[in-house]
């Protein structure tokens, strides 16, 4: 077993706490599309609120809480005024100061797969346990002492195994193959290099597996091919910045690794159903 260590100012490790209580629901920062280099946890103890992740809308009601990773586009879309709750972000540094269960992102990674469209409805029992760990966070956080920071680990660490024992207990099957972990790890190789890499060859060689065994991973997890899911992430990325961004359709282009703006045209229609300035207007 390792030794405990302490770790790194917070601020460095991108941990970040916060009590959501409407109308002003917290930072304004939430309210704009991010996509944050730290996974983020929203929990709802009264009201709602709808969550816009990867463009699909997840309302969140009493008792249900959310995941959503460092890699994903999210913002908050609109919430009622009596919305309490808590929203909390994390990076897989910060779990990783302390010695934990080796698989301890792989079971972030299968939580927020089963969470892409839908929260997770908590029974009154979890929700309770889940409102001190993160009342306890909260004020451990307020706290800023560095004497803190290893409690604050066993915390949010029992939170995580809050949620994954609620989707266990709801018949999922929680232990990933060989296969979901390739392609966690292909996801992973997507979003850092997204914008410089698009060959199936420099994915592979990364995983140090072959093309088809890394399209074979991809696809008995998603359904989809591995070149398909990267053109899907492109996309994901093209209409994020064409929505909520003054950039240019050609700088859009070449930022996502289009030479040619034209192709990068016609590569969105085929996707999208309308061109790039159809979609940033709205039609």
């Amino acid at each position: 077993m390792n030794p405990l260590r302490f770790p790194e100012p917070l601020k460095a490790l991108n941990f970040r706490i916060l009590p959501l209580a409407g109308p002003d629901i917290c930072d304004a920062s939430l309210l704009h599309p991010h996509s944050h280099c730290g996974n983020e946890l929203i929990f709802i103890t009264s009201g709602h609120l709808v969550r816009k992740c990867d463009f699909n809308d997840i309302r969140l009601n009493k008792n249900e809480i959310h995941l959503s990773l460092a890699r994903q586009i999210a913002f908050v879309s609109e919430w009622s005024d009596d919305v309490r709750g808590y929203y909390c972000r994390f990076d897989d540094a910060f779990l990783e100061q302390i010695y934990l269960q080796d698989n301890i992102e792989n079971d972030l990674e299968f939580i927020s797969s089963f969470l892409s469209r839908y929260p997770l409805r908590l029974t009154l029992a979890a929700a309770s346990r889940i409102t001190y760990l993160l009342e306890a966070l909260l004020q451990l956080h307020d706290e800023k002492s560095a004497h803190h920071f290893p409690l604050m680990h066993v915390y949010l660490v029992a939170l995580i195994y809050e949620m994954k024992m609620m989707m266990i207990e709801s018949g999922l099957d929680f232990y990933p193959s060989k296969a979901f972990l390739i392609t966690k790890r292909y996801n992973d190789l997507l979003a850092k290099y997204i914008e410089k890499e698009r060959s199936m060859e420099f994915y592979a060689r990364s995983l140090n597996i072959t093309p088809n065994h890394l399209n074979k991973s991809v696809k008995s997890v998603t359904g989809r091919t591995a070149v398909t899911l990267l053109n899907e992430i492109r996309i994901r990325e093209a209409k994020m910045r064409l929505k909520y961004t003054n950039l240019t359709i050609n700088e859009i282009a070449f930022q996502l690794g289009f030479d040619d703006q034209s192709y990068f045209s016609r590569f969105f229609k085929k996707a999208a159903g309308c061109s790039p300035m159809e979609y940033r207007n709205g039609k």
